[in-house]
């Protein structure tokens, strides 16, 4: 919790930003952000179809990034500005009589790694403290890695990363690591200036994702000095991230050919990766409606047709960082984007690499301060902070001290806000603190289910802030509270820098669902599961050794999701398993499980999309209902103890014979069950889909195997492919 000084600094520089309107003047300037892996290739075609093709975009910048400018092992010994200065030129000429409208700002190269950043000629007075970085992560520090610039324009910062990332399909946690290091080491120079002081301090809030990075990782920097890629109004990182599609080639070139391009995103792995949490997760996307950018015959538009016959990839990305959260005093102002998306694509036109380059066009808001009112409003909040330090009293108060959320659903988001008032005469920082419990105080400030925003902070005397609780309960906390050792129930402690505690009881009704529950204790149960009590049925969570088979085979909703599925009409849906169904109808699919309720066909065949026939919604909505039931479960239908034993039993039948006699009698059954119903799910599928629809449903379905917590794979795509191999080996 910040004290003293640091408390009048927190609260001054966070008004500033909070009242900068009063002194601001904001602008829009256009970006074009450009991306292409040539592949050691010069520009020997022109580079207009890319950069220019659209006459109708001025932009007031131009940020280009290559990768493998340098194909020669030299490249790693020796720099060479030949091919540089030859693609500059080659950018400059591309823009035809409007080039002597730029200037080139700056360049950064890393052996096959360059950015450049050119801007209007009439910016060039406003366009200071320019600096350039590099970070080296691959062989020699070269070949993959990371280049950045950064400057001042007007008075807000704007930053550009460039990088080409590890290579092949399974090096997922390669990428991830490559892009945490370039992240920690990119650094840039602070030049000092007391009229954006208040701008940089905002940067380093606890509550930004891309600070919590680096401090999660360790990093420690006197950010007045230096400035990471994080310190900065905008950011826009491009290049080739090299994230592949988690299908075969012939998988990806199916769904190409019928332009499903929608099936290849879910399964696109930094789409995963981002919304997981791992990588990038404080970055944004456009929406991808090209075709996968990697991995083509150079001179053509036609993918791959060598022998090695590289699957099709969106290696070559654009995105830029999320808005910040700003900091909250009380006042209801919508917060506006500082950064527009006008357009992603790809440019077909270019044939030179085995890549496509990517663009995107952008609109972003540029600062201008206006020193004589920040001055005014600076010295305003000054005096104010004179009148507090006269003052005596620190007291806050809430404006309700119980937060009472009902009922709460499994992936239903509760939210709620709180009012916190400084009544006292003197500023005041705050803090949320973990609570004790048995004489021991928690590690964690709120259970995992329980997110607060803001968690610090400070108030000047009658000033309000709201503090926003929102309940999430999802696959990863949902275990615990269906089976009755957790629920809604906790007191928040938040405490003010004298030491007063204010305290927060947060309360609500979980309603318990069938997704989270361990098979075995699911199987048991003879009611619905939002009309059993948790911790009543807790006497049921015996070992199903003890258990008869007329007493328990599976569980009941997994019966009724394939009971529905489980006839020729559904099974011969040309769709079934190859499209995704309808949210709100897999809600619906859901919550029926969960009551017990009858599903209700006139809800089910409620036709949504156009495109489709209301059959081919509700049968793919039980599809996606039955794939989240199989995910969610806190251990998979084989349990993770016998992981390495099912992986060898994908090419060897004592393996299998002795996983089968391994395994619990429920979970053997379910396993079998699925297994007989996905044999005739091929079996009956069309002819004209069938071959797809095997692929695509042993791929599906190695979710009811997965590593134990804290596994290494040592080739994880091995594991991969030995997982599909099992669920086909289970279909024979």
């Amino acid at each position: 919790m910040l004290t003293g000084d640091a408390a009048k600094r927190y609260w001054l520089n966070t008004r500033l930003i909070a009242r900068q309107d009063e002194f601001v003047t904001w602008d829009t300037s256009r970006i074009f952000a450009g991306t292409y892996n040539v592949h050691g290739r010069l520009p020997t075609m022109s580079l207009k179809p890319w950069l220019a093709a659209n006459t109708d975009f001025d932009p007031d910048f131009f940020v280009i990034g290559l990768q493998e400018m340098e194909s020669g092992k030299d490249a790693y010994v020796r720099y060479d500005p030949a091919k540089e200065n030859a693609w500059v030129k080659a950018i400059f000429k591309a823009l035809g009589h409007k080039s002597d409208n730029y200037y080139k700002v700056a360049s950064q190269q890393l052996v096959t790694i360059l950015i450049v950043v050119i801007a209007k000629k009439k910016h060039q007075h406003f366009i200071t403290d320019v600096d350039t970085a590099y970070v080296g992560v691959g062989l020699m520090n070269g070949n993959k890695g990371g280049v950045g610039i950064r400057f001042r324009f007007h008075d807000s910062y704007l930053c550009f990363v460039g990088c080409h990332l590890a290579a092949f399909t399974d090096q997922i946690d390669r990428r991830n690591q490559d892009f945490i290091e370039i992240c920690k080491r990119l650094t840039f120079t602070q030049q000092p200036d007391p009229l954006v002081d208040y701008v940089k301090y905002s940067w380093n809030d606890a509550d930004d994702e891309g600070m919590s990075l680096l401090e999660d990782q360790g990093v420690a920097r006197d950010w007045t000095v230096e400035g990471s890629v994080f310190h900065s109004d905008h950011l826009i990182w491009l290049g080739d991230l090299n994230y592949r599609i988690n299908f075969s080639e012939p998988e990806i070139k199916s769904y190409l050919q019928k332009g499903q391009l929608d099936m290849l995103i879910v399964a696109d792995q930094l789409t995963i990766e981002r919304k997981d949490g791992r990588a990038f997760s404080m970055f944004e996307e456009g929406n991808i409606n090209f075709r996968p950018t990697y991995k083509y015959d150079a001179g053509t538009n036609m993918y791959d047709s060598s022998a090695k016959r590289r699957a099709p990839a969106w290696t070559d990305r654009i995105l830029w960082r999320k808005d910040r959260i700003q900091p909250s005093t009380g006042n209801d102002v919508t917060q506006q984007p500082t950064t527009k998306l006008l357009c992603y694509d790809s440019c077909m036109d270019m044939t030179l690499s085995d890549h496509k380059p990517v663009y995107a066009h952008m609109e972003i808001k540029i600062r201008k301060i206006h020193s004589n009112d920040y001055e005014k409003c600076k010295n305003a909040l000054k005096q104010q902070l004179l009148v507090n330090e006269r003052s005596k009293t620190s007291q806050c108060q809430l404006s309700t001290s119980f937060a009472q959320f009902d009922d709460v659903h499994f992936m239903e988001s509760k939210e709620m806000t709180i009012e916190l008032e400084n009544t006292g005469d003197m500023l005041t920082s705050f803090g949320f603190v973990p609570k004790v419990d048995d004489g021991e105080e928690q590690e964690q400030i709120c259970p995992p289910w329980l997110q607060i925003y803001p968690t610090t902070g400070v108030l000047a005397p009658g000033e309000k802030t709201k503090l926003y609780l929102r309940i999430w309960i999802d696959s990863a906390v949902s275990a615990p509270l269906n089976e009755g050792n957790q629920q809604i129930d906790t007191v928040l402690v938040l405490r003010l820098d004298n030491g007063k505690e204010l305290y927060i009881v947060v309360k609500g009704r979980y309603i318990p669902t069938c997704f989270g529950i361990h098979l075995d204790r699911l199987a048991l149960m003879s009611l619905p599961v939002s009309s059993m009590n948790n911790n009543s049925d807790k006497k049921n969570n015996q070992t199903i050794d003890s258990i008869s088979t007329q007493q328990a085979t599976l569980p009941k909703e997994l019966w009724r999701v394939l009971n529905y599925l489980w006839n020729k009409s559904m099974l011969s849906i040309d769709t079934l398993f190859l499209q995704h169904g309808d949210p709100a109808i897999c809600d619906y699919i859901r919550r029926c499980l969960d009551t017990g309720n009858a599903l209700d066909t006139t809800i089910l065949l409620n036709k949504s999309d156009p495109s489709s026939s209301a059959d081919e919604i509700a049968a793919n909505s039980m599809v996606d209902v039955l794939v989240a039931f199989l995910e969610c479960l806190p251990e998979p239908v084989i349990p993770t103890a016998l992981y390495e034993l099912a992986l060898e039993a994908s090419d060897s039948s004592r393996a299998m014979a002795e996983l089968k006699e391994r395994l619990p009698y429920i979970r053997l059954n379910v396993l079998l069950y699925i297994a007989s119903f996905l044999k005739d799910a091929i079996q009956f599928a069309p002819d004209a889909v069938r071959h797809e629809r095997t692929s695509h449903l042993v791929s599906m379905f190695t979710i009811v195997l997965r590593p134990p917590p804290f596994y290494k794979q040592q080739n994880p795509q091995l594991d991969k492919q030995k997982a599909s191999q099992f669920i086909l080996q289970l279909l024979h």
